[in-house]
Order: C-alpha cells, then sequence, then structure tokens
C-alpha cells in the first residue's frame, strides 16, 4: 500500500487527537505534546463536527507544528482518527485523547531504539486521575506469552487495574495503520485494532514499565466517544470470531459485561452471558465467582472494594520501585 506524499522535511511523529465542545481540555492536551522531548512532530487535531468555539480556541495557537481538520457532521472518534492519519506525514502515529496528558519524555521513550520499520505496537503504563484518588494502571505488564484479548480479558486478579491499555498510549508505525486503521463502529475499537495488529498483521505488542501517560477520569463530561449497553458489547465480541480465545471470550461475558449489566440493572443478562460463555467460552472458578458478586454485591460496594485494592497495588508497587518517571 502507497502512502501518502510527504515533504522532504516531514516530522518524526504524527500526534493525532480527535475532540469536540471541549476547548479547555483539547488545549491542556496540546500543550502536553508541545513540551515533549522529541521534538520532530505534528500535532493534528481534528474537530468532529460543528464547534466555533473550539474551532476558535485552536486558531489562536500559534504552534506551526499544529495543524486543525474539521469534520462537517460528526464521525466518531475511530473514523477521526483515520481521516487524520490519511493527511499525516510522520513515520510513526500516536494517539492522544483530547482530555488527557502525555509526560514530556513519552515518546522519546517509546521510540529509543526503535525504526518505523519495525511491525511493533508500543504503549506504556498510565497514571489514573480521579476525584478520589491517583492509581498506576496496569499493574501487570503485558507480556508477548499471551494473546493480547487474554491478556485484557482472561483477568488473573480481582482488580481491573490487573490488565490495562489505554488508546493515549499507543505508538505505532503510520504504515502499520493504515493497513488495517480504526474500524467505523465506536464499540471497543482500540482492541479491534490490537488484535487485527497482532493477529492478522503479526505485530509485536511492546509495553513498557515507564508511566508516560495522565488518563483524568475526575469529572463528568461530554465525551467524543459512546457508552453502550451491554448487548452491543455482546453483538462487537461475536463480530470478532477467530480472533477471540475461548478463555478471552468468557473472561469479556463474565467479568467485563456482567459487571457493565449488573450496573445498568438489567437480569436478564445473566441466562444470556452464563449461557454463552459455557457455549463458546472457557470460563474459570475466579471469572464465575466474580460474576456472581457483581449480582450478589451493590455497584457503591463493590466501587469501595475496587478503589482499595488499586490503592494498595499502587502503593506496593511504590515500595518495590527505587525510581519511577512521574
Amino acid at each position: 500500500m502507497s502512502l501518502p506524499s510527504a515533504p522532504p522535511d516531514a516530522p518524526l511523529v504524527s500526534v493525532i487527537i480527535p475532540t469536540i465542545r471541549r476547548p479547555e481540555l483539547v488545549r491542556r492536551a496540546i500543550e502536553s505534546v508541545t513540551r515533549q522531548t522529541c521534538a520532530s512532530l505534528e500535532i493534528i487535531v481534528i474537530v468532529d463536527g460543528p464547534d466555533e468555539a473550539t474551532w476558535n480556541a485552536l486558531q489562536a495557537i500559534a504552534d506551526p507544528r499544529l495543524r486543525v481538520l474539521r469534520n462537517d457532521a460528526p464521525m466518531g472518534p475511530g473514523p477521526a482518527r483515520n481521516r487524520a492519519a490519511q493527511a499525516a506525514h510522520g513515520d510513526w502515529v500516536a494517539f492522544l485523547d483530547d482530555d488527557d496528558e502525555w509526560l514530556p519524555e513519552k515518546l522519546a521513550r517509546q521510540l529509543d531504539g526503535r525504526s518505523p520499520e519495525d511491525d511493533v505496537v508500543l504503549s506504556c503504563r498510565c497514571r489514573i486521575e480521579t476525584a478520589r484518588a491517583v492509581y498506576v494502571w496496569p499493574q501487570r505488564l503485558y507480556s508477548s506469552d499471551e494473546p493480547v484479548d487474554e491478556y485484557l480479558f482472561a483477568r488473573r486478579s480481582l482488580r481491573r487495574s490487573d490488565a490495562y491499555l489505554a488508546t493515549p498510549t499507543i505508538v505505532l508505525p503510520r504504515r502499520l495503520f493504515l493497513a488495517t486503521g480504526f474500524g467505523a463502529t465506536e464499540q471497543n475499537e482500540d482492541t479491534t485494532l490490537l488484535l487485527r495488529l497482532t493477529k492478522t498483521m503479526g505485530a509485536e505488542l511492546v509495553m513498557l514499565p515507564d508511566i508516560l501517560t495522565v488518563i483524568h477520569t475526575e469529572e463528568a463530561r461530554w465525551s467524543i466517544g459512546s457508552v453502550f449497553d451491554w448487548r452491543e458489547s455482546l453483538d462487537w465480541i461475536d463480530a470478532m470470531g477467530s480472533l477471540i480465545t475461548r478463555a478471552a471470550y468468557s473472561g469479556f461475558l463474565l467479568v467485563t459485561l456482567g459487571s457493565q449489566a449488573a450496573d445498568q440493572g438489567d437480569p436478564l443478562a445473566i441466562p444470556t452471558l452464563l449461557g454463552r460463555a459455557f457455549r463458546r467460552g472457557r470460563p474459570t472458578l475466579r471469572q464465575l465467582l466474580l460474576f456472581a458478586a457483581f449480582w450478589a454485591v451493590p455497584q457503591r460496594v463493590r466501587q469501595r472494594v475496587r478503589e482499595t485494592a488499586s490503592r494498595l497495588g499502587g502503593l506496593r508497587r511504590a515500595a518495590t520501585s527505587s525510581h519511577q518517571p512521574c
């Protein structure tokens, strides 16, 4: 596949930020990119639909590395990122959400010793900032000895933070991204991309132990993404077919969708998810116990347990680490 033509002085990295209706937050995200120690970059912000306030705020930024695109009608985050990548000039593409940030050495650390000819997807740890606490996710780094879907869905721990991979951590060669891109649907688009890259195209996922990305979840606000009903998520994983292992399938149904359906107060999910998990998956005792707990324990109690477990896990990591690049 031929790449779009690039100017002779093309940047090394194209940073893609989709946004809508959040002018102040996207300015914060852009500022975190301009502070990168990797200076050879361009910043492509794509405004996903009519939004004069954000458009005007972006026009006021004087950094020559910033390029602003605008969609006449909303496309959703995946197609918006695809459009921006088509217009990019860098050898690498990196993704940042408009309400998150990067630490200054993020790109330099991830690209150290790497070539855009490598078939690789790069990720890192995150600092998760909420209204109540600050966490480090994931607790367990991805290792190439397990499939990506089992790392994400066949949970080994009670902590939701045990396995985690966020879109703002991802950096990969632009040629790889253009060969697959995000899907047309918003449903689990980052996981779909990773599955296609690692299982269909043979790319290697490499996750650094460094904390290089800040994910903000401190308040309820407008988002470019959508909130999905558990049935939509079930349709998504069924459509993935052979890209999902049996262990990952049952983990996704019983843990991810089990928690989601319980929070939505839909008891009709119980026979549906259990039945499909046994027919198409490989349920473990841990998955079944978690599924039962979602329905037996109130959501507010589970939230407190998750927060305590994540906080204790972060303290243990800090106690055993001599250096954290925060």
